[in-house]
């Protein structure tokens, strides 16, 4: 059973402000076991990853020809393709090789599909940080003061609260990260030891 890959694991435990310094650190900086216990543990489905290279030019109902339909059924939940094109589908039916879905997104080319788990909810978490980081990469340059002579600053409509809409996405994200991993008791403590006097602080339920 495929589980958190060591390189997915430091980037769980950088997204929560933690350190990413190996196991040979331990005598010197405060370094969690837990992170291996999460690592083992965050699984993927029993039923094996599959894959698809049916093309959906369109949103809406269609239907999916799998290379397996191995474990699936109607009400399955599988994950389809990766990074901006992924999306969670529900299974209406299974007849043959093919599946009934509603899709949201496009998807083009061989992609692959494989049924919802911790594992591809941990991901999932990541990947939408990963576009985060992407859409804060195009804003940051764009911020700033519009006019000098009198202080005017880019108005809603032009991206001035663009910022802080993906800060608040990110926080929301990794909040959830840090409750789907169990770690949600060491988020609080390390954002305290970031930010004291609650300048970064975010609530995390």
């Amino acid at each position: 059973m495929t589980t958190l890959s060591t390189a997915e694991m430091w980037r769980v435990r950088a997204e929560l402000f933690d350190n990413v310094l190996d196991m040979s650190a331990v005598p010197w900086i405060d370094v969690r076991a837990i992170y291996d216990v999460i690592e083992a543990n965050v699984s993927g489905s029993s039923v094996a990853p599959t894959t698809s290279a049916t093309a959906v030019s369109a949103a809406g109902p269609t239907t999916l020809t799998l290379a397996s339909v191995a474990g699936l059924s109607s009400g399955s939940r599988v994950v389809l393709d990766v990074d901006s094109a992924r999306e969670v589908v529900t299974v209406r039916a299974v007849s043959g090789l093919t599946v009934s879905v509603v899709c949201t997104k496009t998807h083009s080319g061989t992609y692959p599909v494989e049924v919802e788990s911790a594992l591809t909810i941990v991901r999932g978490i990541l990947a939408d940080l990963e576009a985060i980081d992407q859409q804060e990469r195009i804003a940051i340059p764009q911020a700033g003061v519009k006019r000098v002579d009198e202080i005017e600053f880019f108005g809603r409509a032009e991206g001035g609260s663009a910022q802080a809409s993906l800060t608040q996405h990110r926080n929301a994200l990794r909040g959830r990260l840090a409750s789907a991993t169990g770690l949600t008791g060491i988020l609080r403590e390390l954002m305290a030891r970031v930010a004291p006097g609650g300048g970064m602080s975010f609530e995390v339920y």
